[in-house]
């Protein structure tokens, strides 16, 4: 089976670490709805956290693309419904980085059908 992800991309210089040793970002429920959802594929939450000036976000080269800081993924599939609300904040472990051996580590749990 190849492996493959579904991931739904979101960025914001608004991410600090809280002191119970989670990021917490809120989300729009629809969202929440959509990646909660058991799927075939799995679906993954990214947040990327950008520095706080616009102009430090991001440099862009005909050889390189290079973005600042860090990007954390979440799973929420299996996470319980939450009604009547208009975003949930959701909690991000500091050591779901999404970096190239992060990447690796969840195509292989993909091929297996399951993000842990």
């Amino acid at each position: 089976m190849r492996p493959t992800l579904d991931l739904q991309l979101k960025a914001t210089v608004n991410l600090k670490k809280a002191t119970d040793g989670f990021f917490h970002f809120p989300l729009k429920q629809r969202n929440y709805d959509l990646l909660r959802i058991d799927t075939q594929t799995p679906r993954l939450l990214v947040v990327l956290d950008l520095p706080a000036e616009r102009g430090d976000w991001m440099t862009i080269t005909e050889e390189e693309l290079v973005l600042r800081r860090c990007a954390f993924w979440l799973s929420l599939a299996g996470y319980e419904e939450k009604p009547n609300r208009s975003s949930v904040t959701v909690h991000i472990p500091p050591e779901n980085r999404f970096d190239i051996e992060g990447l690796r580590a969840l195509m292989e749990q993909s091929r297996g059908g399951k993000i842990t």
